[in-house]
């Protein structure tokens, strides 16, 4: 996933999407962590997706063959 044939903003996609995803997981009622704020309940699904979405999105920014050593 982060190999050296993807470009530098196609590894800060796939990295900053698999921290914002791992948070939205963590949040998340699956774990049943007992007191945790609403807002962060509310928001652990979007945060999922979100980066899901990054992490999609960085398969996009890969180096040409050419570049590639």
């Amino acid at each position: 996933m982060f190999s050296n044939r993807k470009t530098t903003t196609g590894k800060w996609l796939a990295y900053l999407g698999l921290w914002i995803f791992a948070a939205g997981l963590a949040f998340s009622e699956i774990f049943g962590i007992d007191d945790m704020p609403h807002l962060l309940k509310s928001a652990s699904i979007p945060m999922i997706v979100i980066g899901l979405l990054m992490i999609i999105t960085s398969n996009f920014f890969n180096k040409k063959s050419s570049d590639i050593s």
